[in-house]
């Protein structure tokens, strides 16, 4: 219970930077996570681990809110998601297994890696090139495949992946 207000507070300091900033959750979330779990004195072998997984479940609840909101606004388009979902599905499954078998430290440097990139992507506003036409199945599924696979080894949400694609 003595903890109970670090995580509260960090709850409201990561709304707040999602609402203000539009990053997710994870980018937030990891590193403060597994600086407080050290404090508690968790496993160190599982410390890493603990923290994503604990800010995936977190994500669940505002990718939801967030959804909701961004329906009520007319900005999801329905046909993508359908078409994209299987393949993230799938990815998050085969990305889990992944980090069962990863190192804490393996996936701490992966986790700062992508953070980095996504960094340098959103610096200098590396996208890729807009186009109307969207790929088919076969590019769809490919795409949610690695949306989820990387989304479950960083426990950061697809968006950072799915949005400039």
């Amino acid at each position: 219970m003595e903890w109970a207000f670090a995580y509260l507070a960090l709850g409201a300091l990561v709304g707040l930077f999602s609402g203000m900033f539009g990053i997710g959750g994870g980018t937030i979330l990891v590193p403060v996570l597994l600086m407080l779990f050290k404090m508690q004195h968790f496993p160190a072998p599982y410390v890493m681990h603990l923290a994503l997984g604990t800010s995936m479940a977190t994500i669940l609840f505002t990718s939801l809110a967030s959804m909701r909101k961004h329906h009520q606004h007319g900005a999801v388009n329905w046909a993508v998601v359908r078409t994209i979902t299987p393949g993230i599905l799938f990815g998050t499954a085969l990305g889990a297994l992944c980090a069962a078998f990863v190192s804490p430290r393996g996936l701490g440097i992966f986790f700062a890696l992508f953070v980095y990139f996504a960094a340098i992507q959103i610096l200098f506003e590396l996208r890729p090139q807009a186009s109307r036409q969207l790929p088919g199945m076969t590019g769809m599924t490919l795409t949610g495949m690695f949306t989820g696979w990387i989304s479950s080894l960083v426990s950061i949400g697809g968006g950072t992946v799915v949005v400039p694609f």
